[in-house]
């Protein structure tokens, strides 16, 4: 969804609370990386871009969500802090080419990956 097209192990990181529990550590080194062939890396399933809904079922199953429906509501709130994108990069002062080509690519990855 977010174009973040080189994410790989070392991007992925967890924590240990005091009781050993463990949880994904907060989201970082996320970088809007451009790829000529539009595919993410590492492919969702062999998919690099627009993975099937039965793939990412299955990949959230994997990833221990109870139901795709608890999935669905990770996926819409990352959807949303993306859709804030132009916003943001506006405020901060980012040129008006820039924020422009990154949100198209935003709005293609909306798109391709509305059946999520």
């Amino acid at each position: 969804l977010s174009s973040n097209q080189d994410d790989h192990s070392k991007n992925w990181a967890f924590l240990q609370a005091d009781d050993g529990q463990w949880d994904p550590a907060p989201f970082y080194d996320v970088t809007y990386s451009p790829h000529p062939f539009n595919a993410h890396a590492p492919a969702f399933g062999g998919y690099g871009k627009a993975p099937p809904l039965k793939v990412m079922q299955k990949l959230a199953t994997s990833a221990g969500y109870r139901s795709w429906h608890d999935a669905q509501q990770v996926i819409e709130e990352v959807a949303e802090a993306i859709s804030q994108f132009t916003y943001l990069a506006q405020q901060q002062g980012i040129s008006k080419t820039i924020v422009s080509a990154i949100a198209k690519t935003l709005d293609q990855r909306k798109q391709e990956n509305a059946a999520l």
